[in-house]
């Protein structure tokens, strides 16, 4: 498989888990309970993951375009997804210790912990290939981070519908 054609798959997976996160949005909106805060916090892990997945697919493919940018193309691509995805991290970690603090503590105990986990060691791996420091496994690694963020859109969304099924059964 080409590395476009991986890009531009991981760019639908991450287009198609924020259109279901908007779809589940959508339904929970017209619930009579309202929104839990961990359901909010939830819902910004899933469109931030996959939309970050999505735009940092794209954006090696569109740098290439331009002439000689070939090489600087996946360093600069690294470089914008070490800050996407450790700013995201500590956006999320200030919020969930926040809404712990205001008394609603996680529902899953260790989840936010092992999300914040595979994201940091993603933004990490990201910024080391930004500096040179993968060689030619730059490429594999930029795409590893890019699953990294997709297996956590997945992961959230798989423990969002189990909560809230379980929502749905109580009386």
């Amino acid at each position: 498989m080409h590395v476009a054609d991986f890009l531009l798959a991981i760019a639908q997976l991450g287009v198609a888990l924020a259109g279901f996160s908007g779809l589940i949005a959508a339904i929970r909106t017209t619930s009579s309970e309202g929104w839990h805060p961990r359901d909010i916090w939830s819902l910004t892990w899933m469109l931030g993951t996959s939309i970050g997945a999505l735009m940092l697919a794209l954006l090696p493919l569109w740098l290439s375009l331009f002439e000689g940018w070939d090489r600087v193309a996946w360093r600069a691509s690294s470089a914008f997804a070490c800050v996407y995805v450790l700013l995201l991290v500590a956006v999320q970690l200030r919020a969930s210790r926040r809404l712990t603090r205001n008394g609603f503590p996680p529902r899953v105990p260790l989840f936010p912990f092992a999300l914040t986990a595979l994201l940091a060691i993603a933004g990490v791996a990201a910024g080391i290939g930004a500096f040179g420091g993968w060689g030619r496994a730059l490429v594999p690694v930029y795409a590893g981070c890019l699953v990294a963020l997709l297996l956590a859109a997945v992961i959230v969304l798989a423990i969002f519908l189990v909560l809230l099924a379980q929502a749905a059964r109580r009386p």
